[in-house]
């Protein structure tokens, strides 16, 4: 009896899982990618599809190699933080309706994806967790475009300094050739 109660548990579980895991879809993050070290703000898409009290705290807990520096205030939220979670309450999602929470940080040293561990829920107690990620990718790219464009001014720059020359020697050979 006890293993078809456990068998019975575990399935509730997993289908909650598997129903859970479409919802997730509809909560997103800006921007996705990050590079390796680099400093930026995450903002965090938080939906309510079906809440009709309306979601009045969402909690992000940040990965742990993620440097957290800020997050934002928002206007009839109350923020507090604990470690390596911001947690926004006391402010209401309406139903079919969403709000932003952003923060600052530096992307981890490493190429990985980090996952952010997303809680909303409303005054009665019911919640969900979203397991968000974000890849984190090498830096080798970054600031690629003003190397470049770097390269091709002093390209510019020779070229320019060659033909000033040639016109300065001409100009000599002019001024100084005999006249007859």
């Amino acid at each position: 009896m006890r293993f078809s109660a456990w068998s019975s548990l575990g399935i509730s579980v997993c289908s909650a899982l598997v129903f859970a895991a479409p919802a997730a879809a509809h909560l997103s993050v800006n921007p996705s990618r990050l590079h390796t070290g680099q400093l930026a703000d995450i903002t965090f898409s938080i939906p309510n599809s079906d809440d009709a009290i309306g979601i009045n705290h969402v909690t992000l807990g940040i990965p742990a190699d993620f440097q957290l520096d800020d997050a934002e205030a928002k206007p009839g939220w109350t923020q507090s933080r604990t470690g390596q979670a911001i947690t926004w309450s006391g402010g209401n999602i309406p139903k079919n309706q969403f709000a932003t929470f952003s923060i600052r940080g530096t992307a981890p040293s490493k190429v990985e994806t980090v996952l952010f561990n997303v809680l909303v829920g409303d005054r009665t107690g019911k919640s969900i967790t979203y397991r968000v990620g974000l890849d984190i990718t090498a830096d080798s790219n970054q600031d690629k475009g003003a190397r470049t464009l770097g390269k091709a001014a002093l390209g510019v720059a020779i070229v320019a300094a060659i033909l000033a020359l040639g016109a300065l020697f001409v100009g000599l050979y002019v001024w100084l050739r005999p006249r007859g």
